[in-house]
Protein backbone atom coordinates (compact mmCIF):
# COMPACT_ATOMS: atom_id res chain seq x y z
CA UNK A 1 0.00 0.00 0.00
CA UNK A 2 3.04 2.51 0.73
CA UNK A 3 4.23 1.36 -2.72
CA UNK A 4 1.02 2.50 -4.33
CA UNK A 5 0.24 5.45 -2.63
CA UNK A 6 3.17 7.09 -4.77
CA UNK A 7 4.45 9.92 -2.79
CA UNK A 8 0.91 10.62 -1.96
CA UNK A 9 1.88 10.00 1.78
CA UNK A 10 4.33 11.12 3.38
CA UNK A 11 3.26 8.46 6.54
CA UNK A 12 5.68 5.31 6.60
CA UNK A 13 2.58 3.52 7.14
CA UNK A 14 -1.35 4.20 8.06
CA UNK A 15 -1.00 4.14 11.68
CA UNK A 16 1.26 7.41 11.20
CA UNK A 17 -1.65 9.13 9.67
CA UNK A 18 -3.54 11.99 11.42
CA UNK A 19 -7.39 12.75 10.29
CA UNK A 20 -8.32 15.82 8.76
CA UNK A 21 -11.45 16.82 7.58
CA UNK A 22 -9.53 17.90 4.02
CA UNK A 23 -9.08 14.26 3.80
CA UNK A 24 -12.73 13.90 3.51
CA UNK A 25 -13.49 16.91 1.55
CA UNK A 26 -10.76 15.25 -0.81
CA UNK A 27 -12.71 12.19 -0.79
CA UNK A 28 -16.02 13.28 -2.00
CA UNK A 29 -14.81 16.20 -4.12
CA UNK A 30 -13.39 14.11 -6.73
CA UNK A 31 -14.42 12.54 -10.28
CA UNK A 32 -12.62 9.05 -9.21
CA UNK A 33 -15.23 9.36 -6.57
CA UNK A 34 -18.31 10.70 -8.38
CA UNK A 35 -17.91 8.97 -11.62
CA UNK A 36 -16.77 5.24 -9.90
CA UNK A 37 -20.10 5.81 -7.23
CA UNK A 38 -22.16 6.03 -9.64
CA UNK A 39 -20.96 3.45 -11.69
CA UNK A 40 -21.20 1.25 -9.14
CA UNK A 41 -25.03 2.39 -8.75
CA UNK A 42 -25.44 1.48 -12.50
CA UNK A 43 -23.77 -2.25 -11.96
CA UNK A 44 -25.11 -3.26 -8.55
CA UNK A 45 -29.02 -2.46 -9.80
CA UNK A 46 -28.99 -5.53 -11.97
CA UNK A 47 -26.91 -7.79 -9.68
CA UNK A 48 -29.42 -6.87 -7.35
CA UNK A 49 -32.76 -8.26 -9.57
CA UNK A 50 -30.69 -11.41 -10.75
CA UNK A 51 -31.66 -13.12 -7.99
CA UNK A 52 -35.31 -12.52 -8.63
CA UNK A 53 -35.69 -13.49 -11.70
CA UNK A 54 -33.44 -16.32 -12.27
CA UNK A 55 -35.90 -18.77 -10.72
CA UNK A 56 -38.60 -18.10 -12.81
CA UNK A 57 -36.83 -18.28 -16.26
CA UNK A 58 -35.63 -22.07 -14.73
CA UNK A 59 -38.94 -23.40 -13.58
CA UNK A 60 -39.97 -22.30 -17.26
CA UNK A 61 -37.08 -24.95 -18.47
CA UNK A 62 -39.31 -27.33 -17.22
CA UNK A 63 -42.59 -26.10 -18.60
CA UNK A 64 -43.77 -25.73 -15.60
CA UNK A 65 -42.76 -29.05 -14.50
CA UNK A 66 -40.03 -28.43 -12.23
CA UNK A 67 -40.43 -28.34 -8.46
CA UNK A 68 -39.65 -24.93 -6.27
CA UNK A 69 -36.33 -27.07 -5.18
CA UNK A 70 -35.50 -28.25 -8.47
CA UNK A 71 -35.68 -24.67 -9.78
CA UNK A 72 -32.95 -23.36 -6.84
CA UNK A 73 -30.80 -25.83 -7.60
CA UNK A 74 -30.72 -25.51 -11.47
CA UNK A 75 -29.58 -21.67 -10.21
CA UNK A 76 -26.64 -23.00 -9.36
CA UNK A 77 -24.68 -23.47 -12.65
CA UNK A 78 -25.10 -19.74 -13.45
CA UNK A 79 -23.78 -18.82 -9.74
CA UNK A 80 -20.94 -21.40 -9.92
CA UNK A 81 -20.51 -19.57 -13.51
CA UNK A 82 -19.87 -15.98 -11.64
CA UNK A 83 -17.83 -17.43 -9.04
CA UNK A 84 -15.42 -18.58 -11.65
CA UNK A 85 -15.04 -15.23 -13.55
CA UNK A 86 -15.17 -13.04 -10.59
CA UNK A 87 -11.98 -15.00 -9.29
CA UNK A 88 -10.17 -15.26 -12.53
CA UNK A 89 -10.93 -11.64 -13.46
CA UNK A 90 -9.96 -9.96 -10.11
CA UNK A 91 -6.26 -11.94 -10.27
CA UNK A 92 -5.66 -11.15 -13.83
CA UNK A 93 -6.74 -7.57 -13.38
CA UNK A 94 -4.34 -7.68 -9.99
CA UNK A 95 -1.55 -8.97 -12.07
CA UNK A 96 -2.00 -6.34 -14.89
CA UNK A 97 -2.97 -3.57 -12.79
CA UNK A 98 -5.91 -2.56 -14.92
CA UNK A 99 -9.63 -2.37 -14.00
CA UNK A 100 -11.54 -0.09 -16.38
CA UNK A 101 -11.24 -2.24 -19.27
CA UNK A 102 -11.93 -5.65 -17.96
CA UNK A 103 -15.31 -3.79 -16.37
CA UNK A 104 -16.10 -3.06 -20.09
CA UNK A 105 -15.81 -6.22 -21.20
CA UNK A 106 -17.68 -7.10 -18.57
CA UNK A 107 -20.77 -5.00 -19.08
CA UNK A 108 -20.61 -5.73 -22.86
CA UNK A 109 -21.11 -9.44 -22.05
CA UNK A 110 -23.88 -8.54 -19.33
CA UNK A 111 -25.49 -6.56 -22.03
CA UNK A 112 -25.27 -9.00 -24.82
CA UNK A 113 -27.36 -11.65 -21.63
CA UNK A 114 -30.05 -9.31 -21.00
CA UNK A 115 -30.21 -8.57 -24.77
CA UNK A 116 -31.11 -12.44 -25.14
CA UNK A 117 -33.49 -12.41 -22.69
CA UNK A 118 -35.32 -9.54 -24.00
CA UNK A 119 -35.48 -10.79 -27.65
CA UNK A 120 -36.64 -14.40 -27.21
CA UNK A 121 -39.17 -16.21 -25.28
CA UNK A 122 -37.14 -20.03 -25.72
CA UNK A 123 -36.43 -20.64 -21.83
CA UNK A 124 -33.49 -22.15 -23.02
CA UNK A 125 -31.50 -19.98 -24.86
CA UNK A 126 -33.21 -17.34 -21.89
CA UNK A 127 -31.29 -19.58 -19.34
CA UNK A 128 -28.23 -19.09 -21.34
CA UNK A 129 -28.39 -15.34 -21.41
CA UNK A 130 -28.45 -15.93 -17.26
CA UNK A 131 -24.64 -17.18 -17.39
CA UNK A 132 -23.77 -13.96 -19.51
CA UNK A 133 -25.62 -11.63 -17.31
CA UNK A 134 -23.93 -13.49 -14.30
CA UNK A 135 -20.48 -13.88 -15.75
CA UNK A 136 -20.24 -10.43 -17.12
CA UNK A 137 -21.42 -8.37 -14.47
CA UNK A 138 -20.86 -9.99 -11.10
CA UNK A 139 -16.99 -9.26 -11.54
CA UNK A 140 -17.32 -5.53 -12.07
CA UNK A 141 -18.56 -5.35 -8.12
CA UNK A 142 -15.26 -5.82 -6.61
CA UNK A 143 -13.40 -4.22 -9.77
CA UNK A 144 -15.00 -0.82 -8.98
CA UNK A 145 -14.50 -1.29 -5.58
CA UNK A 146 -10.82 -1.86 -5.87
CA UNK A 147 -10.54 0.66 -8.69
CA UNK A 148 -11.77 3.29 -6.40
CA UNK A 149 -9.49 2.20 -3.33
CA UNK A 150 -6.71 2.67 -6.17
CA UNK A 151 -7.08 6.05 -6.96
CA UNK A 152 -7.52 7.59 -3.47
CA UNK A 153 -4.80 8.38 -1.27
CA UNK A 154 -3.81 8.35 1.75
CA UNK A 155 -5.74 6.10 4.26
CA UNK A 156 -8.79 8.44 5.69
CA UNK A 157 -9.42 9.75 1.75
CA UNK A 158 -9.65 6.18 1.10
CA UNK A 159 -11.53 4.51 3.85
CA UNK A 160 -13.98 8.18 3.43
CA UNK A 161 -14.23 7.60 -0.69
CA UNK A 162 -15.15 3.85 -0.36
CA UNK A 163 -17.70 4.58 2.51
CA UNK A 164 -19.52 7.16 -0.16
CA UNK A 165 -19.26 4.60 -2.88
CA UNK A 166 -20.78 2.14 -0.99
CA UNK A 167 -23.80 4.35 0.05
CA UNK A 168 -24.53 5.38 -3.27
CA UNK A 169 -24.63 1.83 -4.76
CA UNK A 170 -26.64 0.19 -2.25
CA UNK A 171 -29.71 2.69 -3.38
CA UNK A 172 -30.04 0.71 -5.90
CA UNK A 173 -31.62 -1.61 -3.79
CA UNK A 174 -34.99 0.42 -4.03
CA UNK A 175 -34.84 0.66 -8.18
CA UNK A 176 -34.16 -3.62 -8.18
CA UNK A 177 -36.88 -4.65 -5.57
CA UNK A 178 -39.58 -2.85 -8.27
CA UNK A 179 -38.19 -3.76 -11.54
CA UNK A 180 -39.61 -7.63 -11.66
CA UNK A 181 -43.24 -7.50 -11.25
CA UNK A 182 -44.96 -10.55 -10.75
CA UNK A 183 -47.23 -8.79 -13.59
CA UNK A 184 -44.29 -8.62 -15.81
CA UNK A 185 -43.73 -12.79 -15.66
CA UNK A 186 -42.32 -15.01 -16.47
CA UNK A 187 -40.44 -12.76 -19.83
CA UNK A 188 -39.86 -9.43 -17.65
CA UNK A 189 -39.20 -7.25 -20.30
CA UNK A 190 -39.19 -4.45 -18.21
CA UNK A 191 -37.36 -4.83 -15.53
CA UNK A 192 -34.48 -6.48 -18.43
CA UNK A 193 -34.37 -3.23 -20.67
CA UNK A 194 -34.11 -1.07 -17.07
CA UNK A 195 -31.20 -3.04 -16.37
CA UNK A 196 -30.31 -2.78 -19.73
CA UNK A 197 -30.29 0.46 -19.27
CA UNK A 198 -28.32 1.00 -16.31
CA UNK A 199 -25.53 -1.07 -18.11
CA UNK A 200 -25.28 1.14 -20.47
CA UNK A 201 -25.17 4.31 -18.38
CA UNK A 202 -22.10 1.94 -16.53
CA UNK A 203 -20.39 1.69 -20.12
CA UNK A 204 -20.79 5.27 -20.23
CA UNK A 205 -19.11 6.11 -16.90
CA UNK A 206 -16.54 3.81 -16.65
CA UNK A 207 -15.27 4.62 -20.36
CA UNK A 208 -15.25 8.17 -19.33
CA UNK A 209 -13.37 7.37 -16.02
CA UNK A 210 -10.35 5.56 -18.12
CA UNK A 211 -10.66 8.56 -20.58
CA UNK A 212 -10.12 10.73 -17.69
CA UNK A 213 -7.55 8.19 -16.07
CA UNK A 214 -5.25 8.70 -18.71
CA UNK A 215 -5.44 12.52 -19.83
CA UNK A 216 -4.51 12.73 -15.92
CA UNK A 217 -1.74 10.28 -15.96
CA UNK A 218 -0.22 12.17 -19.15
CA UNK A 219 -0.48 15.76 -17.70
CA UNK A 220 1.39 14.80 -14.42
CA UNK A 221 4.18 12.77 -16.55
CA UNK A 222 4.72 15.88 -18.44
CA UNK A 223 5.46 17.97 -15.59
CA UNK A 224 1.67 20.17 -15.72
CA UNK A 225 0.82 19.42 -11.80
CA UNK A 226 4.53 20.44 -10.60
CA UNK A 227 2.82 23.72 -9.65
CA UNK A 228 0.90 22.20 -6.87
CA UNK A 229 4.42 21.60 -5.29
CA UNK A 230 5.38 25.40 -5.68
CA UNK A 231 5.12 27.56 -2.18
CA UNK A 232 6.44 25.74 0.61
CA UNK A 233 3.21 23.48 0.17
CA UNK A 234 3.25 20.42 2.57
CA UNK A 235 3.16 17.86 0.70
CA UNK A 236 1.96 15.60 2.81
CA UNK A 237 -1.74 16.77 1.90
CA UNK A 238 -1.37 17.19 -1.30
CA UNK A 239 -2.76 12.64 -1.03
CA UNK A 240 -3.48 11.52 -4.23
CA UNK A 241 -3.46 15.53 -5.95
CA UNK A 242 0.57 15.00 -5.03
CA UNK A 243 2.58 15.08 -8.84
CA UNK A 244 4.14 11.39 -8.25
CA UNK A 245 0.91 9.77 -8.01
CA UNK A 246 -0.48 7.76 -10.84
CA UNK A 247 -4.13 6.70 -11.22
CA UNK A 248 -5.09 3.51 -12.12
CA UNK A 249 -6.56 2.64 -15.02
Amino acid sequence: MRLDAHGASAASDVEHETFSWRWVRMAILNWNTLLLSLAFFAIITPIYSYSLFLPTIIKSLGNGKYTVVHSQLLTVPPNACAFVTVLLTGYISDRTGVRGPFMLVGITIAIIGYVLLICTGNPHINYAGTFLVAAGIFPCSPLVMGWLANNLAPHYVRATGTGVQIMVANMAAFIATFTYLTKDAPRYITGHAINLGTLGVAFVLVSSMIIYVKVENKRREQGKRDDRLAGGVDQAMLGYRHPSFRYTM
